[in-house]
């Protein structure tokens, strides 16, 4: 797993995190090489903007990073975007628990 620069709770994923039981599932493998390409692509002209998905949701997720404090700047989607998404995931898993 990355370091959450943000200080924040949002876990992320590389490629060589696919082995991880909490890693995406195999058929994401090629997404997850791929932003792994795309950030070695960028790091030389855009130093300061990195892709990753995050764990919990799948969502992809874009970040302007200040390299000299490893502060993130902007974040897409949000941290508190992605705390939602996470909590409307519990929510339906409930819902679906509590049908079955």
């Amino acid at each position: 797993l990355r370091p959450n620069r943000g200080g924040g709770d949002t876990p992320e994923i590389r490629a060589s995190d696919v082995h991880d039981p909490h890693a995406p599932n195999p058929g994401d493998a090629a997404l997850v090489r791929a932003i792994d390409a795309v950030n070695r692509m960028l790091n030389p002209m855009a130093r300061g903007l990195e892709f990753s998905i995050d764990q919990t949701t799948g969502k992809t997720v874009v970040k302007l990073v200040d390299k000299e404090t490893n502060e993130v700047l902007r974040q897409m989607p949000s941290r508190e975007m992605l705390a939602i998404a996470r909590a409307l995931d519990r929510v339906k898993g409930l819902l679906i628990h509590e049908k079955a």
